[in-house]
């Protein structure tokens, strides 16, 4: 039972711990975008590192377009995963915060003296007025309202996503204007090969 079916006062201490663990999510949500920004960005690099390693090599270049491709598909399940993350630790904190609302009625903050002091509810107060002023929106289809602002914190996954399938996209197009694939490895710039050193005799 909470606090108010149960007719208890709850600890101020209490409510300020979870409070700081409230904080703490959004801090480890910030820290895993950055984290996952620069594991897209590192994919990125070695795609464009195969790519180059194997238009230089002919007899290498399958083995090239096929690691591409697969380094491509695991970036877009990545950002899939990211995307989740996201919307999850938004939840996360969703659910804190309307906890936090509701505790805040029956906070004791002054034990020797209780009922003498009671919360102003700031949360719930805050909440009411960005309502009011239109800076609230729902987060996706995820049923998760933040603020606007929020919105565009979705965009940096799905943008990788993109432009990862883009790179599959364009790989595929240059299979298929080189069929067959001896078309595409004959066409490919061929590594070169010294000229033979000649000896003159004396």
């Amino acid at each position: 039972m909470d606090g108010k079916s149960a007719g208890h006062r709850l600890s101020f201490d209490e409510f300020k711990l979870y409070y700081e663990s409230t904080e703490k999510v959004t801090d480890r949500r910030l820290q895993t975008n950055r984290w996952n920004y620069s594991i897209c960005v590192a994919m990125l690099v070695a795609i464009a590192v195969l790519t180059r390693w194997s238009l230089t090599t002919a007899a290498l270049l399958w083995i090239g377009f096929a690691s591409v491709a697969t380094l491509a598909v695991m970036a877009i399940l990545f950002c899939a995963l990211w995307v989740g993350q996201i919307r999850d630790f938004k939840k996360l904190n969703n659910a804190k915060f309307m906890v936090l609302n509701d505790m805040a009625p029956h906070l004791e903050f002054d034990i020797k003296n209780p009922g003498t002091v009671v919360s102003y509810r700031p949360f719930e107060k805050e909440w009411t007025k960005l309502s009011e002023l239109s800076a609230l929106d729902e987060v996706g289809k995820s049923n998760i309202i933040a603020l606007k602002s929020s919105n565009i914190e979705y965009f940096i996954p799905k943008a990788f996503g993109l432009l990862f399938g883009g790179i599959l996209i364009v790989l595929a197009i240059i299979l298929a204007s080189n069929w067959p694939p001896t078309k595409l490895v004959h066409s490919a710039p061929q590594s070169a090969s010294p000229e033979p050193i000649q000896v003159r005799r004396p």
